[in-house]
C-alpha cells in the first residue's frame, strides 16, 4: 500500500460520491483534460472515462505502476514537477492547440503558483481544483469581507470563481490539519487593455500591502507618486483619503488603474 509523502503534500480522497461530484462539476464530457497530482488515481478513474484526451503531471514516480493502469491511447502521464516543466509546450504538442480543462487536488504548499500558471496559459480555459479552505475562502470572497485580499481581486479580474463544494478534512487519508474546498475558475474576457493589466496587478498588490494603512498611503508610497495626484484619482471614484483597499471591488480597481495611467 502506498504511504502518503509529506514532502509532496499528499492527502488522498476516497469518497467515490464526492470524487464523482468533482468530475461532474467540471463538465468535461468529450473535452481535453489536464490533471495535476493524480496521486493514486482517485479522480483519474472518472476523468479518463469522460474526457476526450487526458494528460497528467505527477511528481511522485513511485506511483507510476498504479497510474499507468489508467493510461490508454487517449491518455498520458508525465512524471515531472508541473511547476518546473515546459508546460505550455507540452500542452500545445499533446492537445494540438485545442482548449484544455484543468482538474486537480492541489498540494496546499504550491496552490498559488499553480493557479497563476493556469492564468498564464491561454490554452487552459477552466480549473476545477481542491484547495485549502482558507485559500478557497479568499478566492470566492467579496469586498468588505475579512477574507478579501489582493489574491481575491486579481483572480476575480481574470476569472469567474464559484464554490463547488466544501470538503471536511476527515474525508482524506491521511487526515490533514485543515478542511478543504473545491472551487471552479472559468476564464473570462478581461476589461482592461492588455498593456494595463500588469499595472492593475501592481495597484491591487500595493493597495493591500499594509492592510491597516489607507489606500492613499499605500499607493502614494508604493508608486512613489505625489499624494495629491493619487487623491485626485480616488476622489474621481467618490473615494476619500480614509478609504482602505478592502472596500474596493474588482471594477473599482479597474477604474482606478485607468485613472492613474490614462
Amino acid at each position: 500500500m502506498h504511504q502518503a509523502k509529506k514532502r509532496f503534500g499528499q492527502n488522498f480522497l476516497t469518497d467515490k460520491n464526492l470524487l464523482k461530484k468533482i468530475v461532474d462539476s467540471a463538465q468535461i464530457h468529450d473535452k481535453n483534460v489536464l490533471e495535476i497530482g493524480p496521486g493514486l488515481g482517485a479522480l483519474t478513474q472518472f476523468i479518463v472515462k469522460d474526457s476526450k484526451k487526458y494528460l497528467a503531471y505527477e511528481i511522485d514516480y513511485s506511483l507510476k505502476a498504479v497510474l499507468e493502469s489508467f493510461v490508454s491511447d487517449d491518455s498520458n502521464i508525465i512524471f515531472q514537477d508541473f511547476l518546473e516543466s515546459d508546460v505550455t509546450s507540452d500542452l500545445n504538442n499533446y492537445f494540438n492547440g485545442e482548449p484544455i480543462h484543468l482538474i486537480g487536488n492541489l498540494p496546499y504548499y504550491i496552490t498559488t503558483p499553480i493557479i497563476f500558471k493556469f492564468l498564464e496559459i491561454d490554452q487552459l480555459k477552466t480549473a476545477t481544483i481542491m484547495v485549502q479552505k482558507e485559500v478557497g475562502d479568499r478566492m470566492i470572497s467579496k469586498k468588505n469581507l475579512k477574507s478579501y485580499n489582493a489574491f481575491s481581486a486579481i483572480l476575480q479580474y481574470f476569472t469567474d470563481v464559484r464554490l463547488v463544494v466544501n470538503v471536511n478534512r476527515k474525508m482524506f487519508n491521511p487526515v490533514p490539519k485543515v478542511d478543504s474546498m473545491v472551487v471552479q475558475l472559468t476564464k473570462k474576457e478581461t476589461k482592461l487593455d492588455k498593456s494595463l493589466e500588469p499595472k492593475f496587478i501592481q495597484i491591487v498588490k500595493l493597495s493591500f500591502m499594509h492592510k491597516r494603512k489607507t489606500l492613499l498611503n499605500n499607493l502614494s508610497t508604493g508608486l512613489n507618486e505625489d499624494k495629491v495626484k493619487v487623491l485626485e484619482s480616488l476622489k474621481s471614484l467618490n473615494l476619500d483619503e480614509n478609504t482602505r483597499a478592502e472596500s474596493l471591488g474588482v471594477d473599482d480597481f479597474i477604474t482606478l488603474t485607468e485613472k492613474l495611467y490614462q
